[in-house]
């Protein structure tokens, strides 16, 4: 392992201090009634807690013995690393206990009797966690006989035909025996970080100016996304677990291709098993993942008193709905289909396969989007053609977006069209008219997206600066996803600029809010009955 135990902790410390500056921050600046700030708080500390524990990908570095330098495993480097992801679990959400906002200083009382605190626990959502425990170390005991591969060192040899050959260095594998006690750690101490960060959420202290039942339900909210957390990271070091084995029957089974062994018919059939592990890892950790986000915590807080809907809730609670719905299946598209697609073997000649599948998948998961987007518009205009000919004020994004995602479009198809082959070793380009196609295809399909957000009539009353900023919010939704998608083309696609292929995942989940703020008109009462036209 390349890094140190001490600049570990180090860059724990460092972020642990940004995380806590953010938490006080957000805190400063919340405004609103008590409960409000209390829910906002909980939801900002348990959005930074999962994407900083899931952010630690130490399993691979563990796991992995370098061609060159140290090749021994280091203990304290190697606990260290698998207490990642408890680490940031127990601090955020303890950390989160002691971050409220001024408004919200807990009460100078005693806190909940002994007896109550069983009753707040989600009993059947942490079952389930203790069940994905459970399965993650069956997966550990499925993979006890991997016995490991050595590094290999990069080979120069010169052909019959004179031309120099030149073979990768290639990581090696530690055995089961090396890795799996540090995988069976993080486990455990996945359950401690819960355990611990519970303890501390039931007996602090409840928050001034809140009601007990709306402080019972925070401590229930608190605890359900901890437990969602604890359970998807659970099923992620299971998953690694079966990716480890993968690996190891993936790589064991090239050696067959130097003459030994049963040939090429078996290397074949080792690849398909193997293919088999790693599919099974990614649909269980994609469906425990799935399950936990619609696993919502309760919201029956006394102080959320019925409130008639407006227009402008119905219109944003279906921007919410249909986004979420399209973006998960979008995602969820790509998900599926990455596991099935060709395998780039070292052992065939290069050939563009693999990177025209990943083109065409990404591109497809736009166009499936929009497709998405666009049926629920045609739904709209059929519901209002009574009133298809009233006026459809519409404008403009801001310059800027058109400005930076045309300069992003561009760059893509620039190295999608011209890859730097010589930092690109042994890639073979898809063939230009595909890449051209396909481009096309998505500013086509971005296109008369747009004219059709601009033409179908709205089904809620709303006044003009909420309809304009409706279709807007459509309209950058749109080209968001087809810059993300042309971006990751080259970045996933061809390998392009190592460590960077989320970025067009970034691009895809960009939020409107960063270029349209919210109309100000939507924050008037209304006078008109709401509803459809």
């Amino acid at each position: 392992m390349s890094n140190s135990l001490t600049s570990q902790f180090g860059s724990f410390a460092f972020a642990a201090l940004i995380i806590y500056l953010i938490l006080r921050n957000l805190a400063s600046k919340q405004d609103g009634n008590r409960l409000a700030l209390a829910r906002q708080h909980a939801f900002w500390c348990a959005l930074i807690g999962f994407f900083a524990s899931t952010s630690a990908s130490w399993f691979d570095t563990l796991a992995a013995v370098p061609p060159e330098g140290e090749t021994r495993l280091s203990t304290p480097e190697a606990i260290g690393a698998a207490a990642t992801p408890a680490i940031w679990v127990a601090f955020i959400y303890i950390a989160g206990q002691f971050t409220w906002p001024h408004k919200l200083k807990p009460q100078r009382t005693a806190s909940l009797k002994p007896r109550t605190l069983s009753g707040l626990i989600p009993k059947s959502l942490a079952s389930v966690m203790l069940a994905v425990f459970a399965a993650g170390l069956l997966a550990m005991y499925s993979v006890r006989d991997v016995t490991g591969l050595a590094p290999t060192p990069e080979i120069t040899e010169e052909d019959a035909h004179e031309y120099i050959v030149t073979a990768d260095a290639q990581d090696g594998l530690r055995s089961a025996a090396e890795v799996l006690p540090y995988l069976g750690l993080s486990l455990a101490l996945l359950l401690v970080a819960a355990f611990a960060a519970t303890m501390v959420i039931l007996r602090r202290k409840p928050l001034d100016g809140i009601s007990e039942h709306d402080n019972r339900l925070l401590r229930i909210t608190w605890l359900n996304r901890l437990y969602r957390t604890v359970t998807v990271l659970l099923a992620g070091a299971g998953g690694e677990a079966l990716h480890f084995k993968a690996r190891w029957i993936y790589d064991d089974a090239d050696k067959f291709m130097d003459g030994e062994g049963a040939g090429i018919d078996h290397w074949e059939r080792m690849n398909d098993v193997a293919g088999q592990w790693d599919q099974t890892a990614n649909y269980a950790v994609l469906a425990i993942a799935v399950v936990m986000f619609f696993w919502r915590p309760p919201v029956n807080f006394e102080s959320l008193r019925p409130a008639a809907s407006s227009a402008f809730a119905r219109l944003r609670e279906q921007l919410f709905a249909v986004q979420y719905l399209s973006a998960m299946a979008a995602i969820l598209l790509v998900a599926v289909g990455w596991p099935m697609l060709p395998s780039s073997a070292t052992q065939e000649m290069p050939t563009a396969e693999r990177a025209t599948a990943i083109l065409l998948l990404l591109a497809g998961a736009a166009l499936f989007y929009l497709l998405v987007n666009a049926a629920y518009l045609a739904y709209m205009a059929f519901r209002t053609r009574a009133v298809a000919r009233l006026p459809k004020p519409a404008a403009r994004l801001p310059l800027w977006t058109y400005v930076v995602a045309g300069l992003l479009m561009a760059a893509s198809l620039y190295f999608l069209l011209f890859p730097p082959l010589a930092l690109l070793w042994g890639f073979v380009p898809p063939n230009r008219w595909i890449i051209v196609g396909l481009a096309a295809a998505l500013l086509a399909a971005h296109a008369g997206f747009v004219l059709l957000v601009r033409s179908v009539a709205l089904p809620w009353q709303v006044g003009g600066e909420v309809e304009t900023w409706y279709r807007q919010v459509l309209e950058f939704r749109s080209m968001r996803v087809v810059t993300g998608a042309l971006v990751a083309m080259p970045l996933m696609g061809y390998g392009l600029f190592e460590g960077f292929g989320l970025f067009g995942l970034l691009i895809f989940c960009a939020p409107a809010v960063l270029a349209l703020p919210r109309p100000q008109g939507s924050m008037l009462p209304e006078t008109s009955d709401a509803g459809l036209r």
